[in-house]
């Protein structure tokens, strides 16, 4: 299987080649038209639609752009005469500024709803973004800021593109935000480190509801429903915690719950995956294009309903340790380790249609594991189960 992370940059590279003039800072709160750049506080007093090119540029550091329910509204067109270096069709443009808020809207029909590059301590809450060309919100070389209660559909549904789109950032709250029904992935994320991704609803996106390239990053009390593959994680020492996932039916090279696919002290424990594609977690390495897979821990996790196995630890994955995990009801097997290389104790697999654990031998043996109901009468092998809880 080609791994997921590398997918290309969907086609971002046109909105991060934009600089940005600011303006003066001085108090205003009058009407603005589209295109304009606000170097105060502004309160919108009424919408702005079918803005031709870009709908608001912030001018200024420490200020805030407050929609006050008011719609900022692209034309539904690309801005074809965009000249070189300079930003165009975004529906608020924010680029190197510092303790900027943007919230309280809606942002549409735009090339991309808000684009936010270079910021720290800003944020962006309480917005609708939807039915844009490429994302909704992309946020790039960003750090110390807030994206949280942002609601992100429909974006990028004839280019393939994420609801949110996040580059090269760190120690960002992303927390409670909805994204729904866009034209690729929910929460496309490369290179960020050090950051909370908590409490969001991620549903309907095509593809995987959390694609994560970083180190450092905490994902947890997040609930993904109606896609072909849950959390893909590359990095190292990332917490992936306390998520419920559910999948729906995909083509055959997909339908992952929780897969990690390169990196080193991972720690996946306690979350509830429910009727994926594939397996329900899964451990594996795709080198060169991510880096090696070791020494990663997979820790009481409720997998039920795969329609493979409940839990994969490939061959490729060195170090790995499974513990206290409940497979029930897979496809195949409720727990299949293909690396010598893994400690199994106190995993619980019943009700499968194969083995309850299928593990490959010189797996240790940490203790603990049981088994039963499983469709092979064996249960496990190379490691010790004991035959209750059926």
């Amino acid at each position: 299987m080609n791994v997921r992370y590398p997918l290309g940059v969907l086609l971002i590279a046109t909105a991060l080649s934009l600089t940005l003039v600011s303006g003066a800072h001085a108090a205003r709160s009058v009407s603005i038209d589209c295109g304009a750049t606000i170097t105060s506080d502004t309160k919108l007093d009424r919408d702005l639609v079918n803005c031709p090119n870009n709908g608001i540029v912030i001018g200024a550091d420490n200020i805030t752009l407050d929609l006050n329910g008011h719609v900022i509204d692209g034309d539904g067109t690309e801005f074809s005469a965009c000249p070189p270096d300079e930003p165009c069709d975004a529906g608020v443009v924010h680029f190197d500024r510092q303790g900027v808020t943007i919230k309280g809207g809606s942002v549409r029909e735009f090339s991309l709803g808000v684009l936010v590059v270079g910021a720290t301590d800003n944020r962006v809450i309480d917005l609708a973004v939807s039915n844009n060309l490429f994302s909704g919100l992309l946020v790039a070389e960003s750090s110390h800021s807030e994206i949280e209660r942002v609601s992100a559909s429909a974006n990028g549904l004839t280019t393939d593109q994420a609801g949110i789109s996040i580059f090269d950032s760190s120690e960002l709250t992303i927390a409670q935000n909805a994204v729904f029904e866009n034209g690729d992935i929910g929460f496309f994320i490369g290179g960020l480190d050090d950051s909370s991704i908590e409490k969001n609803l991620i549903s309907g996106n095509p593809e995987a509801a959390i694609i994560l390239e970083g180190s450092g990053n905490e994902l947890s009390h997040n609930r993904v429903r109606k896609g072909d593959d849950g959390i893909i994680v590359v990095g190292d020492a990332n917490r992936v915690s306390r998520n419920w996932l559910s999948g729906t039916g995909c083509p055959s090279d997909c339908g992952f719950g929780i897969s990690l696919e390169g990196g080193t002290g991972n720690l996946i424990e306690a979350n509830a995956v429910v009727h994926f594609h594939q397996a329900g977690i899964r451990v594996a390495s795709f080198e060169p294009d991510t880096p090696p897979t070791l020494d990663n821990t997979v820790s009481g996790n409720l997998i039920w309903d795969s329609e493979v196995d409940g839990v994969l630890v490939e061959s490729t994955a060195d170090d790995t340790v499974l513990e206290r995990n409940l497979a029930i009801r897979a496809g195949d097997d409720g727990i299949d380790v293909e690396s010598s290389e893994t400690t199994l104790t106190r995993n619980r697999a019943y009700r499968n249609q194969d083995l309850g654990i299928e593990a490959v031998p010189g797996v240790r043996d940490g203790g603990g594991n049981r088994a039963g109901g499983n469709g092979n009468p064996a249960q496990c092998t190379n490691v010790v189960c004991s035959r209750s809880g059926s």
